[in-house]
């Protein structure tokens, strides 16, 4: 969704857990409770519109009203009295439902809470495997996170829960005997500090997504079991009898992130919910969850006859591989200002509820991770305060992540982690890493890698050992991995000698292979064009899914090195995705050989919950509560109360003319009139939208460009710029434009002008680029000319791994053909579609390709004359 081929947190961390493993009902556990430690005016649609400020900590335009019981009132979210209320806050993730990416552990087939407690169970038995969770979870969360969370200004947590924390998983439709035990805990601290909670049920029994951020991952049974349908209702029967009195409960969720089957099941079963939870709760707010950002299908809930509701969604724009060349600053740019359209973005969405006159819940989202403290804390506030302009609650994802390193570098998705640790060992373990959900499409050195990059490797104590260095590559099932690797090096610092043999490979020679799950293609020997890795040189090597292998693959290649103890090492080398769909490409140095079978996995600082003992496990566990925090700085100083006026745009430039002279070009605009402007700044690219920076500080509404050469094609457009911000590009204006003649075939990424859409590389039959990434009114624009007047079709060569709606075709403004995309099998699984015969006129014309829907790609158009 917005611009996602993946599209939630939880596609991406299931990445992290390699494979999917079919499990029982996991336990929950506790006796006792959570402990005692140390330590609003619309916002416009413009992309001139100003950041609305939201309230620091008060709940409601009548600060004394205090904590009273919710309601919807049209679109907004409003107190007992009818003030309305901006709610501001954060999930409490990973602590009634663990995720072990965000604690900083998992291993050797514990990867999720399910696969924990079970072999804390097997090893341990059942009692001594509840009195540790109960450790954990009276670790996790302590007084001083309520009060860190009071800090930020927050009025409102998402509270993720399990279905064991409530049900007992040994005797169905019984409550365990601590079953309200973390939920009453929750609520009285939350009351405390003037916070509302939503009681957000993120792990159904059985399922309901396939992934380890529901407690079980590889189940997904929900959706197929009539009793795990009963037990989850009977569930909610109970949570809504003990609290339907509780003012400090904003809202009952009823299915987080319901994604396991289709749209219509989703609707039907959150429906069943909402029935359930109104026999017995007439008062609070009913959440109904998007299926990967569709609402449509529960239709207009005022005409279903429903009350009291509220839509929910989960946007991550900028994440799991969506816009990896794009800046930070950029993407909730367009996000939160709706494009240069100003119809994209947070713009279409309330569109959407609007219309439906129902409030909007922004249950989960991430805008600082990787940004940089100061800019990522100006984005949060940002992000926060448009989604009160348009009376949207809002939750990130989420308080706290913690880590083997820790420290927040340049933000991690924790607004708290734990200080850096300085005893943590350097380049052993995982030492790069790149993925799709990472970075899509990347070509890069690993020391650029996007999710690990390369750093120098440290050997501790003295004399020489042996490690082992493994070039793992994996992908989901159903997914296409194509990875390239070429110049893998490790040289001594000291001595310039090289450890690795074969590292530009060409041969298989020195390299054993390693199969964990599935088989792969592994070709030394790899030189085809438009395939290699930046910097390579000669062959490659080259990693893909054998014809005929439907399942998870994972698995690659090693060899033993030697390496000396005190010494320092540079670790280098290449790699690129060439258009591979949930696919991971990882390297690692361990000390002891790959086991075929066993997956290699970064146990740095980690415990191993299959052979450590009880003590180790209780010490991490008991760190929790009181580990240093190391507190997101930029969130700290610009969410509690400090406004920014990031993203306060200047308006888009507009009447740039060109004019050609010898050796020279010179644009001119119109001037801005904004009191704080600063200047403009010019861009120039070769191709249409791929302009960089030419000249910056300008501070009239005219330049020259003294470095044009003569006979070349040039693409200019213009920004105006103030001390924070930059505005949307002009149209752009180009000295010379070239006709492509019709009949014929036209590569999309040929394009003359466009608004929305990403290049990528093209896996298809004489591809090298594809354009994709659509949202609804993106466009990409063609100038062509047709000698001879009369009736023509155009094959269409799409692909979309979700299907879509799809785009129109328009000719000089007037719309010829209307294309839906049916699934195509992935995102690179290419089909044609021909149009309808339509009348063209001989001449020049303009021809636009509108998209209606999302997601879809296209590599090419072929214009032929109708028979």
């Amino acid at each position: 969704m917005f611009k996602h081929k993946i599209t939630n947190r939880s596609l991406k961390v299931s990445a992290l857990t390699m494979s999917l493993l079919g499990l029982v009902a996991c336990g929950g556990g506790s006796s006792s409770g959570g402990s005692k430690s140390s330590a609003s005016s619309e916002a416009s649609s413009s992309s001139s519109s100003s950041v609305v400020s939201s309230s620091s900590s008060s709940s409601s335009s009548v600060p004394n009203e205090g904590l009273t019981l919710l309601r919807t009132d049209g679109n907004k979210w409003v107190k007992a009295s009818g003030n309305k209320v901006d709610l501001k806050g954060t999930n409490l993730g990973n602590w009634l439902v663990q995720e072990f990416w965000m604690m900083g552990q998992g291993g050797n087939g514990v990867i999720d809470q399910c696969t924990l407690e079970n072999k804390l169970t097997e090893r341990f038995g059942y009692s001594e495997k509840e009195r540790l969770i109960k450790l954990f979870r009276d670790s996790w969360m302590t007084e001083r996170d309520w009060d860190q969370l009071q800090a930020f200004g927050f009025n409102i947590v998402r509270l993720p829960i399990l279905w064991n924390v409530i049900e007992d998983e040994k005797n169905p439709k019984t409550l365990r005997a601590d079953a309200w035990h973390y939920l009453d805990w929750t609520i009285a601290e939350a009351k405390k500090r003037g916070i509302y909670v939503i009681l957000d049920l993120h792990g159904a029994i059985g399922g309901q997504t396939p992934n380890d951020h529901t407690g079980c991952s590889g189940q997904n049974k929900y959706w197929t079991s009539s009793e795990y349908q009963d037990r989850t209702k009977w569930l909610w029967e109970q949570i809504a009898t003990k609290y339907k009195d509780e003012p400090v409960v904003a809202a009952y969720d009823p299915l987080n992130e319901p994604w396991g089957s289709t749209a219509e099941d989703m609707a039907v079963r959150v429906t069943e919910l909402y029935e359930t939870i109104r026999k017995i709760d007439s008062k609070h707010i009913v959440m109904l969850p998007s299926h990967y950002g569709n609402i449509e299908v529960y239709g207009d809930p005022v005409a279903k006859g429903m009350t009291n509701v509220a839509f929910e969604l989960h946007p991550y724009p900028g994440l799991f591989g969506d816009r990896p060349k794009d800046s930070h600053y950029d993407i909730h740019r367009d996000w939160l200002r709706c494009g240069a359209a100003g119809t994209g973005g947070v713009c279409d969405w309330n569109t959407k509820i609007t219309a439906l006159k129902t409030p909007f819940l922004m249950g989960e989202f991430q805008p600082w991770q990787s940004a940089g403290l100061e800019l990522g804390g100006k984005i949060a506030r940002a992000t926060y305060d448009t989604y009160a302009g348009y009376n949207w609650a809002s939750t990130s994802w989420a308080y706290k992540l913690v880590s083997a390193a820790g420290g927040q570098g340049k933000g991690t998705w924790g607004m708290v982690t734990n200080a850096i640790n300085s005893n943590n060992d350097t380049g052993v373990g995982l030492v790069a890493k790149a993925s799709t959900w990472d970075c899509a499409n990347w070509n890069s050195t690993f020391a650029d890698a996007c999710a690990k990059k390369a750093t120098s490797i440290k050997v501790g104590g003295t004399g020489s050992k042996t490690y082992y260095f493994v070039i793992k590559t994996g992908a989901n099932a159903g997914a296409n991995p194509d990875i390239t690797y070429d110049k893998i090096s490790i040289v001594n610092d000291a001595t310039k000698a090289e450890v690795i043999k074969n590292g530009n490979f060409g041969a298989s020679t020195d390299w054993t292979t390693l199969s964990i799950s599935g088989s792969e293609n592994l070709d030394f020997n790899y030189s085809g064009a438009g395939k290699l890795p930046v910097g390579s040189e000669g062959a490659v090597l080259r990693i893909t899914r054998p014809d005929g292998v439907t399942g998870e693959i994972n698995g690659g290649i090693y060899q033993a090195i030697t390496l000396e103890g005190g010494q320092n090492y540079t670790f280098s080398g290449t790699f690129r995705d060439n258009g591979s769909t949930n696919t991971w490409a990882e390297m690692y140095l361990i000390d002891q050989a790959p086991v075929e079978g066993k997956d290699v996995l970064d146990m740095t600082g980690k415990v191993d919950f299959t052979t450590a003992p009880v003590a180790d496990i209780e010490k991490l566990f008991k760190s929790f509560a009181t580990q240093p925090y190391d507190v997101n700085s930029g969130l700290a100083k610009y969410l509690p109360g400090t406004t920014t006026t990031i993203y306060t745009l200047p308006k888009r430039p507009t009447g740039l003319k060109l004019v050609q002279g010898t050796g020279s070009v010179t644009l001119n605009w119109d001037a801005n009139t904004e009191a704080d402007l600063t200047g403009y700044k010019v861009y120039r690219g070769l191709t249409p939208s791929s302009g960089t920076a030419l000249a910056e500080g300008v501070k009239l509404n005219s330049y020259v460009d003294t470095t044009a050469v003569d006979g070349t094609t040039y693409y200019y457009s213009v920004v105006a710029v103030d001390a924070e911000d930059e505005s949307y590009r002009s149209d752009e204006a180009a000295n010379k434009i070239n006709y492509t003649p019709l009949p014929g075939k036209v590569e999309a990424e040929d394009y003359t002008s466009m608004s929305g859409i990403q290049l990528e590389d093209c896996s298809d039959t004489g591809g090298t680029k594809d354009v994709g990434y659509f949202e609804p009114d993106d466009y990409i624009e063609f100038k062509v000319s047709v000698a001879t007047a009369g009736n023509f079709t155009i094959d269409y060569r799409l692909a979309t791994a979700n299907g879509s709606t799809g785009f129109e075709v328009l000719i000089d403004n007037v719309k010829v053909d209307a294309m839906a995309v049916p699934n195509t099998g992935g995102w690179q699984s290419w089909k044609t579609y021909t149009s309808p015969s339509f009348g063209l006129t001989a001449g020049n014309h303009t021809l636009r390709f509108k998209s209606i829907g999302k997601e879809w790609n296209i590599n090419y158009f072929d214009v032929k004359a109708a028979n």
